[in-house]
């Protein structure tokens, strides 16, 4: 892999039966998104959360029925006569993406299952346990606070006795998911699963398929895990950009301790978290101006369904349904499609590298100049992050910053027709400005 990529996540409890995820496959391509990551699937446990899963080969009812749906449609014998179906669906679901030109990503769990689920019966050889013998529950650090999940059990991928059988377990998984259709993982919780047991299981996937690519969500890794993680053949890593404020330090730091070894992937909201419309108020603009600026900095952006019409609901792991849809706030489609396009076109704007802040002494500016890998190609993107103030820009030598006088001004708004050696340009609320050059 040589390039970012770009990821709309199809939230599968918002929309419903599979059938009517195809629905949304023309507007996603018409934004110019070339992946569609949808979260897990399968048959839950009893808290009913995406992430608690029951059993990894049988389907949530919702996507085989629809919504709204019956207590039995949950028994484990209907499960299992939709199994069929559920494949059926899904393997449906990823020829109809590739008709248009984009692949489906599926979010997998291997470091816990749902506390219920028949494994931890079938196979206790496979999990962790306390002092007292007890299956483990999976947790995680918050805020320096560690939190346990009661409905998650925690795998012992790393020191289980029947560990052979437990990874061909996880192998055979994916391979069954690859044989749908599917053509790239999500991987949660990457840098709590073993390095080795990652190598293990994208080696002799890619072997199998080798087109197939992986993404370890990485948030709240220092650098040395995320290189860890990285290490292990993930072909991109997620990063932390989205809670930056284009000030502070911190980021960059960890940023320059990894740009230009591996790919990595943004977000201006995902599943996790609030939705951006209610961070800036309803706020269209800038809410166009913080995709704008993690596409240009980024090789890999993905942003979650909902984003573009403004949705203001939380998505819940649990108790999202399709009676969550919402009227659109906004419609941001079309400026959505206009910066995947043109980060499509270029090279430098499919990878991460090393970033140059400009100072220009003022809190509601943020520029910065990144040069190619090849060093072929060089970008200059400067935002008004105000969402009231007009502020000018001069730049005065902009040629030398940018090695050159050959500058295009490829801004998805406005365009420059010449772009000067004194650079002078006033920004209205919300806008970014990208200019490039090749050598």
């Amino acid at each position: 892999m040589k390039k970012g990529i770009r990821v709309y996540n199809l939230y599968p409890k918002l929309i419903g039966k599979m059938d009517n995820w195809i629905n949304h496959f023309d507007r996603i391509q018409d934004m110019n998104f070339n992946w569609i990551y949808i979260n897990p699937i399968n048959a839950s446990g009893f808290s009913g959360s995406d992430y608690a899963i029951k059993d990894y080969y049988l389907y949530n009812p919702m996507f085989i029925k629809g919504w709204p749906l019956k207590s039995e449609d949950y028994k484990e014998e209907n499960l299992e006569k939709d199994r069929k179906k559920g494949n059926e669906l899904l393997k449906k679901v990823c020829s109809e993406a590739e008709k248009r030109g984009i692949k489906v990503m599926y979010d997998i769990v291997i470091n816990h299952t749902a506390i219920d689920s028949p494994l931890v019966k079938l196979k206790p050889e496979w999990y962790e346990r306390d002092e007292n013998g007890k299956v483990k529950n999976a947790g995680a650090d918050d805020n320096g606070t560690w939190v346990v999940w009661g409905d998650l059990a925690q795998i012992d991928n790393a020191n289980s006795p029947d560990k052979e059988n437990l990874w061909k377990y996880w192998l055979d998984m994916l391979l069954h998911y690859c044989d749908l259709g599917i053509r790239g993982f999500r991987c949660d919780a990457a840098y709590h699963v073993p390095a080795d047991l990652w190598n293990y299981l994208i080696s002799n996937v890619k072997e199998k398929y080798s087109d197939v690519i992986f993404v370890a969500e990485t948030l709240g890794c220092t650098p040395t895990q995320l290189m860890n993680v990285s290490k292990a053949g993930f072909d991109i890593v997620m990063n932390s950009i989205k809670w930056w404020n284009y000030k502070d330090e911190w980021f960059l730091k960890d940023y320059k301790e990894w740009a230009g070894k591996y790919f990595s992937m943004t977000f201006p909201e995902n599943h996790d978290t609030e939705r951006y419309y209610n961070e800036v108020n309803g706020n269209k603009d800038l809410a166009i101006n913080k995709y704008a600026i993690q596409a240009y900095f980024c090789s890999s952006i993905a942003t979650t369904i909902g984003f573009e019409f403004g949705f203001k609901r939380k998505i819940d792991v649990v108790q999202t349904n399709p009676e969550w849809w919402e009227n659109a706030n906004y419609d941001i489609s079309k400026e959505i499609s206009e910066i995947n396009k043109i980060k499509s076109q270029y090279q430098i704007l499919q990878e991460d590298n090393m970033i140059i802040p400009y100072d220009f002494h003022n809190e509601e500016l943020f520029g910065f100049a990144k040069e190619a890998l090849n060093k072929s190609e060089k970008i200059f993107v400067v935002a008004n992050l105000s969402p009231y103030n007009w502020h000018n820009i001069n730049i005065p030598n902009f040629y030398e910053i940018m090695n050159g006088d050959k500058i295009k001004d490829i801004s998805h708004g406005h365009k420059m027709e010449t772009v000067f050696n004194n650079l002078d340009y006033s920004l209205k609320p919300g806008e970014v400005k990208l200019f490039y050059i090749k050598y």
